[in-house]
Parts: structure tokens; sequence; C-alpha cells
């Protein structure tokens, strides 16, 4: 089973162009659980679909941070 879990970007640093939203899907699809991810440089939205079995949102929420995303759900 599947979750579809949506993060806005708030913080100062912002998803900036396609460089960016690759960088990010990249990243999160290293975490085990994760099945897709969609980034927007245009809405500012990151869009992750993950098995809740296998990863949690605040793993996902921590894997942007270090990345250096501040978003909430």
């Amino acid at each position: 089973m599947t979750m579809l879990i949506e993060f806005q970007v708030i913080g100062d640093e912002k998803i900036h162009c396609s460089g960016c939203e690759t960088r990010i899907g990249f990243a999160l699809c290293r975490l085990a659980g994760v099945r897709d991810v969609r980034a927007s440089a245009k809405s500012q939205l990151i869009e992750v679909t993950i098995d809740p079995e296998e990863v949690s949102s605040e793993q996902v929420r921590a894997r942007l941070w270090e990345l250096g995303y501040e978003v909430v759900e």
C-alpha cells in the first residue's frame, strides 16, 4: 500500500530549476520505501509517494532538510 505526501517549501532555500527538481528526486529515491517523487520549481511543491511500512514522512522531511529545504506537509 502506498501513500502520497505533499510538502510545501517554506524556507529561504527554494527550488530554482529543473536541476534542483532532479537533485531532490534522486536524493529521495535513495530512501527505501520511496516509490515516486515529483518536485516543482513553479509551485514549490514536492509530492512523494511512499510505502509507509518502509519509510515515514519524517524521514523524507529529514532528507529534504539535509538538502537545505525547509518544508511543511
